[in-house]
Formats: C-alpha cells, sequence, structure tokens
C-alpha cells in the first residue's frame, strides 16, 4: 500500500506545468519527459480508471452514484499501489452525497494546490475552451461552472468546480489534509526554489538535489513544451481551443487582454481572497 498526493487547482492555473515538473523530476532522465506520456500524475476523475477499479462502467452510474463511489475507488488505488501515486485534481474539495470526503484523508500524504491570479485565468480558460473572454470571467466568478470545458473530455467523469474563490478556499480552508500553496507566480518567478519547498513538503526528499531540479526545471521550460506541442501535439488541448495549450505562461498578461469591465467583475468576486494572496493592493487595486 501506498499514498496518494493531490495535485489540485481551478482549471488554467498551471497545474499540468507542475505535473510536468514532478515527471522530470521523478523519471530523473537524460531527455525531456513526454507531454503526452504523463502517466505518473494521471487525473482523479479519469472515467476509464474509476471504471478499472469500481468494477463498473460509470457509464451505467448516475452522477450521485459514482460521487459516492470515488473515495473507494481511492483507496482501491493507494491499497494496490507500491510507490506513491500522484493524482491531478480539478474538483473541489468537498464531501460526497453520502457526506463523505471526496478525497480521503486515510490514504493522503498531502496536498499541493497551485492558485493562480484570477485575471490571468479569465483569457487562459477563454482560450482553452473557445469561448468568450465574458464566459470565462462568468466561470471565474461563479456565475457560471467551467464544466461544459471539462465535459468536452469524454474520458472524464463530471467534477465539481463552482468559482476560483470557493474551489481555492475550499482547499485552503479545509482541516482534513495537510496542504502546500504554490502561487504561479512565484513558481515562475522562482521555479526551482518553489518546487523545491514542494518536494520539501512532499517528503520526496530532505534536501532536493540541486543538480536534479536544476534538470528538472530545463526539462520542463515553457519554450521545451512549446516545441513538443508544435511538434507532437499535446492531448489534453480542446479541439475548439483558441490556441495552443502552452500559450503564454506569462504573469500580468491580462492587463491588456481584459477590459475595466471584466476586471471590475473579477475583483468584486474574488477580492477579498486575491487580497489575502497578494494579486490586490491594501486598496483593492490590482497588482
Amino acid at each position: 500500500m501506498a499514498d496518494l498526493v493531490w495535485l489540485a487547482s481551478f482549471p488554467k492555473a498551471g497545474n499540468t506545468w507542475l505535473r510536468i515538473l514532478l515527471a522530470n523530476y521523478l523519471d530523473n532522465g537524460d531527455e525531456p519527459a513526454d507531454i503526452n506520456a504523463l502517466r505518473a500524475t494521471p487525473i482523479a476523475s479519469s472515467r476509464l480508471w474509476f471504471d478499472e477499479w469500481a468494477g463498473v462502467e460509470s457509464a451505467q452510474l448516475d452522477a450521485e452514484t459514482i460521487a459516492n463511489l470515488r473515495p473507494q475507488v481511492y483507496r482501491c488505488v493507494a491499497r494496490a499501489a507500491e510507490e506513491r501515486r500522484y493524482l491531478k485534481v480539478h474538483d473541489q474539495w468537498g464531501l460526497t452525497p453520502a457526506g463523505e470526503p471526496m478525497f480521503p484523508a486515510d490514504v493522503t500524504a498531502g496536498v499541493v494546490y497551485i492558485v493562480r491570479n484570477p485575471l490571468d485565468q479569465v483569457a487562459s480558460l477563454a482560450n482553452h475552451g473557445g469561448n468568450s473572454l465574458e464566459a470565462a470571467a462568468r466561470a471565474i466568478c461563479g456565475e457560471a461552472s467551467p464544466a461544459p470545458v471539462v465535459r468536452q473530455y469524454p474520458d472524464q467523469l463530471d467534477q465539481r468546480l463552482g468559482g476560483w474563490l470557493g474551489h481555492a478556499t475550499s482547499w485552503v480552508e479545509q482541516s482534513g489534509l495537510p496542504v502546500h500553496l504554490v502561487r504561479y507566480e512565484d513558481l515562475r518567478a522562482d521555479t526551482a526554489g518553489e518546487f523545491g519547498a514542494a518536494l520539501r513538503f512532499l517528503g520526496e526528499e530532505p534536501e532536493p538535489e540541486p543538480e536534479r531540479v536544476a534538470r528538472a526545471v530545463a526539462f520542463s521550460s515553457f519554450k521545451e513544451l512549446r516545441r513538443q506541442e508544435e511538434e507532437h501535439g499535446f492531448h489534453e488541448r480542446l479541439a475548439q481551443s483558441s490556441g495552443p495549450f502552452f500559450r503564454q505562461g506569462r504573469s500580468g498578461g491580462w492587463r491588456e487582454e481584459l477590459s475595466a469591465e471584466l476586471v471590475a467583475k473579477v475583483v468584486d468576486a474574488c477580492g477579498p481572497l486575491m487580497q489575502r494572496l497578494g494579486y490586490l493592493d491594501e486598496d483593492g487595486t490590482p497588482r
């Protein structure tokens, strides 16, 4: 039996980049990990995975039954694993309809929650789903679920996402699982330092090898990720996406992409946590 680590985030916060960093670190190879073969960090909402471990086709079950079975599926995965499993999660933290935590503490080593300025996530989410900036802003604000984007993946179960504020709060304020919070902006500014801190939290190494971390960072650069996507495509990119999956990866692009009205809308909906995380000044002005 082994334990599970949840790599959790609202969509388009940098979760895939974190997974690629982790894949390159764990592989410890001489070449960059294949972005289309991230087998070490599958998504927890995988329909194929659920069907295999639950012993029943999810297509035959209603959403409530699936949700109630998911904690047991994760326990089965942990019991069968010979080494730690890392699972990508876009669900909010919460309880199943039966009242049990969706992500069971008894098989959990920890959570790495990656959060990003929601103003930057608007354009990224719009590009990913081929939607308007207005529609993406509504999803970020919790007025319209981004679930239609998620459902474009027929191989995934329905996921409860909510808005940016509720999603982040659900993970960082729950008390049953240890959480390490990573700001996307900090990961971009000091990738080796922030990634090393996450590795220490997870106990992968008492002190991660600097050379190994540096190689993982180099192999996970946006230049490398864009190269692989241009040459081979990326299976997580939706057919209707407006551009490449690895679009820009920068911080602060919202200043050129969002109208003043959309900025005000997001700040109004997400302001308290944005301020707590350093995305707003003391007077509520976006940084």
